[in-house]
């Protein structure tokens, strides 16, 4: 199989795991626990943050996915 396809297969499947996790962390009634960390908490503002960073992540390698040049055999 094409090395494009197994990426973009591979890509799509992490983004659909991880729309799935980000949706399921945000309906949480807490939003994960509070930390504290030398005395600054890491609370739910901070959770929403990390969130968003991965989903970020996420939505960037599935669009690098389609840069990737065919490879010749």
């Amino acid at each position: 199989m094409d090395t494009r396809i197994v990426l973009r297969l591979v890509s799509l499947i992490m983004l659909i795991a991880a729309v799935v996790f980000v949706v399921c962390a945000l309906s949480a009634p807490n939003l994960g626990q509070t930390i504290y960390i030398d005395g600054w908490e890491f609370g739910a503002e901070q959770w929403r943050v990390c969130y968003a960073i991965y989903a970020v992540v996420m939505i960037a390698l599935f669009v690098v996915s389609f840069l990737v040049r065919q490879t010749d055999k």
